[in-house]
């Protein structure tokens, strides 16, 4: 089984929403795509990665999260657009999360675009796909609008949900991957900042640990990285960095994650996919990287 992992595509639209501007993301955010994130996030780069991603015909594609920038429905119509060659081709073998640009202010949860525009998007507290008679795909929803950090927040119904499907798969002998947009842990090179992280993380890593999925997926930090943390150490954390971010890191620079899934969970053929915004793409194995005690932060 091939699958891909990508996320952060983050379709921006420049707009002030004259209803919104006592939220103070409505005049950070535009600002921040002024002076940065519209270089950043090159239009053109969009579309090379969906077409890209759909060529490699995969089993499973796994999007976690960021859809948009500032959750305006004109983002969510163009992330539409461009997901629908692949959610036709695959069907609900494209799994999506919700990230924190998704959930940008109260305002646009409250009014469904992102749920308007791609129902098919997960956004209940927990979600589940059986990717085979031995192997399921969990996905939790922790995205919240909060008023100026681009934070996560750990939901209570999410963990109660997970333990219950974490004994579900013990008692049919499944394993299991699960599915985010946050980290729980960051290598120490790549520290979380306060305003970035996953808030609420302690008993989401107590759950882990104890469950041992086989793999956690996610993105928000907009790097990739394999890593085997101390603190789960069953469970390896893919970060697939942004699909479409233009960066002279190739850590950071767009791309994504594929790899060969056999039925134990075991990661098999882990290759990391790059564009170089001039057509061309390239490949390179990616190793996991095992953190001791005091090298990670969560």
């Amino acid at each position: 089984m091939k699958i891909i992992h990508f996320g952060d595509l983050h379709v921006w639209r420049p707009q002030i929403v004259w209803r919104e501007l006592n939220h103070p993301k409505r005049w950070l955010g535009p600002l921040n795509l002024l002076l940065r994130r519209a270089k950043r996030f090159p239009p053109a780069y969009r579309r090379a990665a969906l077409d890209e991603i759909l060529r490699l015909e995969p089993d499973i594609a796994i999007f976690t999260g960021d859809f948009s920038s500032f959750s305006l429905p004109e983002e969510f119509q163009e992330a539409a657009e461009l997901f629908a060659p692949l959610r036709e081709a695959l069907g609900d073998r494209l799994f999506a999360l919700p990230g924190n640009h998704d959930c940008y202010t109260p305002r646009a949860v409250r009014n469904q675009h992102l749920e308007r525009h791609l129902p098919w998007v997960h956004t209940e507290p927990l979600s589940r796909l059986d990717l085979s008679d031995s192997l399921t795909l969990l996905g939790v929803h922790h995205s919240v609008p909060f008023r100026i950090h681009s934070n996560g927040q750990v939901n209570p119904e999410s963990l109660t949900r997970l333990r219950e499907e974490f004994a579900s798969a013990r008692a049919e002998n499944r394993t299991v991957l699960l599915a985010g947009h946050f980290p729980y842990v960051s290598p120490p090179e790549h520290p979380e900042g306060a305003d970035h992280r996953l808030r609420g993380e302690a008993p989401f890593i107590d759950l882990i640990r104890e469950n041992a999925p086989a793999l956690y997926l996610h993105g928000h930090q907009h790097i990739r990285w394999a890593i085997r943390p101390a603190c789960t150490p069953d469970t390896v954390c893919l970060n697939c960095g942004s699909v479409a971010m233009q960066h002279p890191d190739i850590h950071k620079q767009a791309g994504f994650l594929s790899w060969t899934q056999p039925p134990d969970g075991t990661l098999q053929n882990l290759t990391a996919h790059t564009y170089d915004g001039q057509q061309k793409w390239e490949e390179r194995p990616l190793e996991v990287r095992s953190l001791k005690i005091g090298d990670w932060k969560s």
